[in-house]
C-alpha cells in the first residue's frame, strides 16, 4: 500500500497529532545512541544503534567557534510546537536548541537548510521579510588573490541581507554551491566576525564557507537528468522492520542502526555487491537490503501550457470509462481513459461537445475555468487558481492563463480540508523531509525523505510533488496540494521567488512580487 502524504504539522501529545509534518533538524545536532533491543517495534520507525558524531570544519575560524555558532541556531521540530498545532498554525520559536528523541525518532538529517529557513519564518510571523536596511559595514582584510569564489561548506547555510545574524535571512545554500563574493566585511552574529558579501548583495558568515579557485557555480550533484521525472532516485520500503546498516558487513552481524516502517520512502544514492548480497545506500549513508525496497518514478500525467490569446478549453476525463457518444443519447464511438486531455467546443448542462466532433457528459469531465485576477494582482504578476470541486489548477500571469493541470487537495473532512481563500507563496524549498514518526494513535506511521519541489503559501500547507499515487484530479492529502512530479516541477519554476541552482530555500522580499495562490 502506497504511503498517504498527510501535509500537517506533528504536535506532542496528549492532544491528537496531524498526520503529516515536515521534520526538521540540523545536521550537525544529529546523533546516534545504542538501542537496547534488537527487535524493532511495530510503532517504532527505527532504532538507533551506534553513537557517532560529525565534526564541524572551517577553513577561516577554530572548530570550536563554529561549532559555537551551529549551535546558536534551533533546530525545529515537532517537540517545539505547541499542543494542537495544525497545518497553517503559528509555531512558537525555540529558546534552544531541541534534539531528536533517541528513543521514539529516527536519525535526523538536515533537510538542506529548512530549519534555518522556519527559524526565519518563525522570526517573520509566517510572513516576507522586509527590505533590508542599506549595508555601511567595514571592510576587513580582503579574501586570497587566487580565490575567484567562495565554496560553501556547510549544507543549508544561511543567507542573509545584512552582515549581522539577526538580519533578514533570503534563503539557505547547499554544500558544493560557489558564489561570486565582492569583499569580506566586519559584522555581527558570525563567531569570526567577519562576513562575506557575495556579488548579488547578501552575505553569508565566512564559517560556513572557503575561498575557491574555481568560478562561481552550483554543486554537480544538485544537476538532475533533464529526462527524469524526479531529482533524485526514490524508493519505498515493502517489508515492515527493514533494517538499515552503517556497512554492508554488518548485514551478516544484525548489527542495524535503524529500522524502517513499511512503506517509507528513501533516497538511494548507491547500490553494492557484497558477499553476494545487494544492497542500496540511502541519502544518511545507511545500506538496506535491495530486496527490502522497490524504486518509484512517479506518475507520467501532466498538464498543459496553454498559447496566450487562445481560449481556455482544456478538460479531463475524471471517470473510467468515460463515453464518448456520437450525439446526445446517441451511440457510443469511443471510450477514453482517465487523465485524458480533450477540448470543448462547447457545453449545455448536461452534455459538452469536444473540438472535433462527439460528445461526453460533463460530469466525466474536470474543465479549466478563466477567472479575473484577485485584487492587488498586477498585470505582469504570476498567480496560481484552484478549483477544489474540480481538482484543477491554472496558473496566470495577469489575466492571461498559460498552464493548467490536474492537483490533489485535501480529503473532504475537516481534519483534512485544504483551506480557502488568498495567500502567498512565502518559501520554496528544493526538498522537505515529511513523516509522521511521533503519532501513536495511528496504526501505521510513513516518512517519506526529500519531496521535492516544495512551495508553503499558509504556514505548512503548500504544493510539493506526490511521486507515491497517480489519483491527480482526486481529494487524496491532508491539506496540502499534491502535484504530478512533471507538473511540480513545472510550477516551482513559474512561481516567484526563483530558487537559484545550488540553493536549497528562498525566501521572497516586496520586490520579488511574490506570487498570490488563491483556492476557492
Amino acid at each position: 500500500m502506497e504511503p498517504s502524504l498527510a501535509c500537517r504539522t506533528s504536535c506532542p501529545r496528549p492532544r491528537k497529532r496531524p498526520r503529516c509534518s515536515s521534520r526538521v533538524a540540523l545536521r550537525s545536532s544529529s546523533s546516534r545512541t545504542k538501542s537496547r533491543s534488537r527487535t524493532p517495534s511495530k510503532k517504532s520507525s527505527m532504532r538507533s544503534r551506534r553513537s557517532t558524531s560529525r565534526p564541524c570544519s572551517t577553513n577561516t575560524a577554530t572548530t570550536s567557534a563554529a561549532a559555537r555558532e551551529r549551535q546558536a541556531s534551533p533546530a525545529i521540530t515537532s517537540a517545539s510546537l505547541p499542543n494542537g498545532t495544525v497545518c497553517g498554525a503559528k509555531p512558537t520559536a525555540p529558546t534552544t536548541k531541541i534534539e531528536p528523541s533517541s528513543a521514539r525518532a529516527p536519525i535526523m538529517e538536515v533537510m538542506r537548510g529548512l530549519a534555518f529557513v522556519l527559524v526565519a519564518a518563525v522570526a517573520l510571523g509566517w510572513s516576507q521579510p522586509a527590505v533590508a536596511d542599506v549595508v555601511t559595514a567595514q571592510t576587513a582584510a580582503p579574501a586570497p588573490h587566487w580565490a575567484k569564489s567562495i565554496e560553501v561548506i556547510d549544507d543549508g547555510a544561511p543567507v542573509m541581507l545584512g552582515p549581522d545574524s539577526e538580519s533578514r535571512r533570503r534563503g539557505t545554500i547547499g554544500a558544493g554551491t560557489r558564489l561570486g563574493f565582492t569583499r569580506r566585511v566586519f559584522g555581527k552574529g558570525c563567531s569570526t566576525g567577519v562576513w562575506c558579501q557575495t556579488s548579488e548583495e547578501l552575505f553569508i558568515c565566512e564559517t560556513h564557507v572557503k575561498p575557491s579557485p574555481s568560478p562561481p557555480g552550483p554543486r554537480v550533484d544538485e544537476l538532475a537528468s533533464s529526462g527524469s521525472r524526479l531529482p533524485q532516485r526514490y524508493a519505498f520500503i515493502r517489508f515492515a522492520g527493514t533494517r538499515a546498516y552503517a556497512h554492508p558487513s554488518d548485514y551478516f552481524r544484525n548489527d542495524y542502526i535503524e529500522a524502517f516502517g513499511k512503506g517509507f520512502g528513501i533516497v538511494v544514492t548507491g547500490e553494492q555487491v557484497y558477499e553476494g548480497v545487494e544492497f542500496v545506500r540511502t541519502r544518511r549513508h545507511l545500506w538496506v537490503e535491495s530486496g527490502s525496497v522497490h524504486f518509484v518514478d512517479g506518475s507520467a500525467f501532466s498538464g498543459v501550457r496553454l498559447a496566450p490569446g487562445k481560449p481556455l478549453d482544456v478538460a479531463w476525463v475524471s471517470r473510467r470509462p468515460a463515453k464518448v457518444y456520437e450525439r446526445p443519447q446517441g451511440r457510443v464511438v469511443k471510450r477514453l481513459d482517465r487523465h485524458t486531455l480533450v477540448h470543448i467546443e462547447a457545453s449545455k448542462g448536461v452534455w459538452s461537445k469536444l473540438v472535433g466532433g462527439g460528445w461526453m457528459k460533463t460530469a466525466a469531465l474536470a474543465r479549466a475555468e478563466r477567472v479575473e485576477p484577485p485584487e492587488g494582482v498586477e498585470p505582469t504578476d504570476r498567480w496560481i487558481d484552484i478549483h477544489v470541486e474540480r481538482q484543477v489548477l491554472v496558473a496566470y500571469e495577469g489575466s492571461t492563463p498559460l498552464f493548467a493541470t490536474l492537483v490533489s487537495t485535501g480529503k473532504d473532512t475537516k481534519q483534512s480540508e485544504t483551506p480557502l481563500g488568498l495567500f502567498q507563496i512565502w518559501v520554496k524549498l528544493a526538498y522537505s523531509d515529511m513523516d509522521d514518526i511521533d503519532r501513536t494513535d495511528v496504526p501505521k506511521n510513513y516518512s517519506i525523505q526529500d519531496v521535492p519541489w516544495v512551495q508553503f503559501f499558509k504556514g505548512s500547507y503548500g504544493f510539493h510533488a506526490a511521486f507515491w499515487h497517480n489519483d491527480f484530479g482526486h481529494r487524496r492529502s491532508h491539506g496540502c496540494i499534491n502535484l504530478s512530479p512533471k507538473d511540480a516541477r513545472y510550477l516551482f519554476t513559474f512561481t516567484q521567488p526563483i530558487l537559484r541552482s545550488g540553493w536549497n530555500a528562498v525566501l521572497p522580499i516586496p520586490e520579488d512580487r511574490p506570487t498570490t495562490v488563491q483556492i476557492r
